[in-house]
């Protein structure tokens, strides 16, 4: 079994399509900023996400200066005529879909009504699995799209920040929870998010917490994949003391629900054995992931040239 770990695709779908047969990948694992968009997106979304869907185009570079300076109606009217979202407004309405099983948690630049058609099954995009929670045997699939913002995660509020702005919520990570069922025997499991470990030590407590082997981020735009346990850059006692920190900024039902986990004098699984991966933008590069004679193969290919 090989996956693909891809992120940071903005709109541009075929380029998945493209690496997964590349790869030889038997299914797609994605780290969200996917590009959530239809064609009606660029009504219900800030300029400042129009801008970045600009920046991350193709076009040549002096359409793209002339188009980095518009505002307001006068971007959303280039936008339509010019420079559509997401390739996905076009496949929700051919009916296109991926050739391959492809889980996908959502970005921070998503439209979120698009986002909430999926979730609820109003639209479908044929091997396209929004996570929550999945299984590609032996792999075992957790996912947590959106910002993870400790301020907003006690609200009851829809995930969908509004303007293109979408966010986890407590409610999400709840659901993630309940759905942690015991490890089985020969089971890989893997937690998507869109934000990293090393940034957001949030996740670092839901990995424990899931007790995953593996986590998938993208978000942070380097040119490289990046690969660590805490084991490699953190003593236990400060390990434990950033996961402590995390629970404490957390509500109180989720943190009583997240304790913060010992490292077992150094030797618990989320403090050397759960290993981190962040990808770049898919352009620069991304990962395959393989179970091989029993054992765990990763591999990370960059595409940036000297």
């Amino acid at each position: 079994m090989r996956l693909l770990l891809i992120s940071d695709t903005h709109g541009h779908l075929d380029i998945i399509e493209r690496l997964a047969k590349e790869a030889r990948a038997d299914a797609v694992l994605h780290a969200g900023d996917f590009g959530f968009y239809d064609h009606e997106s660029a009504d219900r979304v800030e300029s400042r996400e129009l801008f970045l869907r600009v920046v991350h185009s193709k076009l040549p570079a002096e359409v793209k200066q002339r188009a980095k300076k518009l505002k307001g109606d006068a971007l959303r009217a280039f936008i339509r005529a010019e420079l559509p979202l997401s390739d996905l407004g076009e496949w929700l309405r051919s009916g296109r879909g991926f050739s391959l099983p492809t889980f996908a948690v959502w970005g921070n630049h998503e439209d979120g009504a698009v986002v909430a058609d999926l979730l609820a099954g109003r639209r479908h995009v044929p091997n396209l699995s929004l996570l929550g929670t999945g299984e590609c045997r032996p792999f075992r699939f957790f996912g947590l799209g959106g910002n993870l913002l400790p301020e907003l995660l006690g609200e009851d509020a829809p995930i969908d920040g509004g303007r293109g702005k979408i966010r986890a919520t407590a409610r999400e990570i709840s659901a993630l929870l309940d759905s942690a069922r015991p490890r089985v025997a020969g089971e890989v499991r893997v937690l998507v998010t869109h934000v990293s470990p090393g940034k957001v030590p949030l996740v670092g407590l839901l990995a424990a917490a899931l007790d995953v082997d593996l986590t998938v981020s993208g978000h942070m735009g380097s040119p490289y994949g990046c690969v660590w346990d805490d084991f490699a850059v953190r003593e236990p006692a400060e390990a434990e003391a950033r996961l402590a920190a995390a629970a404490a900024a957390l509500p109180e039902e989720l943190r009583a629900r997240l304790p913060v986990p010992p490292s077992g004098e150094g030797q618990a699984r989320w403090y050397r054995g759960t290993f981190h991966v962040n990808l770049p933008d898919a352009p620069d590069g991304h990962a395959v992931v393989e179970i091989q004679d029993g054992r765990l193969r990763l591999e990370t290919v960059s595409g940036i040239g000297f």
